[in-house]
């Protein structure tokens, strides 16, 4: 088939915030509509190609380096990162997918790639996904328990300070989400989100278990909610891609299969003086993040 005379990609969406928030999972759903991709993390393509970066950083999380989309993608300059991957998918597998999704959190990366595309067709959009601090903190300290706990609180406040004064100053669409409101209301705020987007509905997209991804970087524990029931979690790339998991998040995401569960491991995990400590470093920060809402 002939490449199409104009652009292809329309819109993207950014989905800023802190890691280990549930940008993963919400790519994943966003990225299972039949007009969208989930790219994972777009900051990542900085790594393509670069023989000394580590692999999780530079292959397809799910394929590895025979990835269709991201083995062979050659960036230019000439055009943004968002149109490349259009066009990719449509020489490959004639995919006309007109909705980028990009889970980079970074707010520099989030600035740069907006200002690359103010120039184009294509409508920026940004979520600002939000889930309670504690829960972060909690995952962060699993995943690096010979971290400093104070170090990690104050590394939230300061993305959460930095991606608030992003939001602000956002001028396009944009939106605030809560990771915990997602898991329990998944339909509900899947259909709100395509709204917000200007997309149809499409119910099949909660079942993110079923569909294809190619996305650079991401959380382990959410794709090997994908991985472990797909063939190429039994390729020797797969392997490795799951041996990254510690044994107690394997053993945690394994009881799920791809299914969307509200993780609340952090009000058991934290000690009441972990939980003190964060309270002393954060004030008053965390307080529209608070789950359950006082309300409830």
């Amino acid at each position: 088939m002939q490449q199409p005379s104009r652009r292809i990609n329309q819109k993207v969406c950014f989905i800023g915030g802190t890691g280990h928030s549930g940008s993963t999972l919400l790519g994943l759903l966003l990225g299972n509509h039949s007009s969208s991709f989930f790219c994972g993390e777009g900051k990542k393509s900085l790594y393509l190609h670069k023989k000394n970066a580590p692999a999780h950083k530079r292959f397809c999380k799910f394929c590895g380096p025979d990835c269709p989309i991201w083995g062979d993608l050659d960036l230019t300059p000439e055009l943004d990162l968002y149109e490349q991957l259009a066009q990719q998918l449509w020489r490959k597998q004639q995919r006309h997918q007109t909705l980028m999704i990009d889970s980079s959190s970074g707010v520099n990366w989030i600035r740069q790639q907006r200002q690359a595309i103010a120039k184009m067709t294509a409508q920026p959009y940004l979520i600002f996904l939000q889930r309670d601090g504690r829960g972060v903190v909690n995952s962060y300290r699993r995943k690096y328990p010979e971290r400093d706990l104070s170090q990690i609180i104050q590394q939230w406040r300061e993305k959460i300070q930095q991606t608030q004064v992003l939001f602000e100053e956002f001028t396009g669409p944009k939106l605030i989400l809560h990771y915990e409101e997602l898991a329990l209301d998944t339909d509900i705020v899947l259909a709100r989100l395509c709204e917000f987007l200007g997309i149809v509905y499409e119910p099949e997209m909660r079942n993110f278990g079923n569909a294809e991804y190619h996305v650079l970087g991401g959380n382990n524990g959410t794709q090997y909610l994908v991985a472990q029931g797909q063939q190429q979690a039994r390729t020797q790339t797969g392997q490795k891609f799951l041996t990254r998991m510690s044994a107690l998040n394997r053993h945690y995401y394994q009881t799920h299969n791809a299914e969307i569960a509200l993780d609340l491991r952090w009000q058991t995990e934290l000690s009441d003086e972990q939980q003190s400590r964060f309270t002393q470093l954060v004030g008053d920060l965390n307080q529209s993040f608070v789950w359950p809402p006082a309300t409830l």
